[in-house]
């Protein structure tokens, strides 16, 4: 599964600048080289006992000893700890936190719930990437918007856009964490084709070096008419 995730998830370092918007919070999430990435979130709304001796004349007799009972332990549940707060390796601006999930923690969040695997199926097919956000106060909704790279087909080393992609997510209470996860509509296969041999319909050939970054995360504190959640994707040819 951590080969899948980490073959399917692309999470890019970030590079768009801090937006501001009046009536919401953003955090425009960074990554490093590093195996954990941060994010830069930016406003839009013994003691010892001697034994005593003593002598006698009477020899002295041996005490039967009663064999203790063993307890048999039972396991009882460990409750999880509370959420450190404010959160740690975040990147945090003006009361709201952001940041972008290394593979491993990535893997315990799908783990720990069935319908972000569902959502990473799609990330098979599909470039994706993720970001875990929170605020010191409640969001009505948040909107994170990223980009999606390519390769230049013209210069290897330069990467081109390939569209732009919003991702609505619902109210979150405040100290509160989400994992979000981005899905784009752009493949990571070209197009499937006709096995002339096996006569089977195969995936295209891979689409190397598709990468989802400019990820920025929003606080909403007032309502929205938009539905959620969602992924739009707008591709740019």
């Amino acid at each position: 599964m951590e080969q899948r995730v980490k073959k399917y998830l692309l999470i890019a370092a970030i590079t768009s600048s801090s937006l501001l918007f009046p009536s919401a919070y953003a955090a425009t999430p960074t990554s490093k080289a590093s195996p954990s990435a941060k994010a830069t979130p930016t406003v839009s709304k013994s003691a010892e006992a001697t034994p005593a001796v003593s002598s006698t004349t009477k020899k002295p007799t041996k005490k039967p000893v009663k064999k203790k009972k063993k307890v048999k332990k039972t396991a009882t549940p460990i409750p999880s700890p509370s959420p450190e707060w404010p959160p740690s390796g975040f990147t945090a601006n003006k009361g709201i936190y952001a940041k972008i999930p290394t593979s491993k923690e990535l893997l315990g969040l799908i783990s720990a719930k069935a319908g972000l695997a569902e959502i990473v199926k799609k990330c098979e097919s599909n470039a994706c990437g993720a970001v875990i956000v929170a605020a010191d106060y409640r969001c009505e909704w948040w909107e994170i918007k990223s980009t999606v790279y390519g390769v230049d087909p013209n210069d290897a080393s330069k990467k081109v856009t390939l569209g732009k992609l919003r991702t609505l997510y619902g109210p979150l209470s405040a100290k509160t964490y989400a994992n979000i996860i981005l899905v784009s509509d752009e493949p990571l296969y070209g197009p499937s084709f006709l096995d002339p041999n096996s006569g089977q319909t195969v995936a295209g050939p891979a689409r190397n070096g598709i990468s989802v970054g400019g990820i920025s995360a929003i606080c909403h504190k007032s309502g929205t008419d938009e539905k959620f959640p969602a992924n739009i994707y707008t591709p740019i040819r």
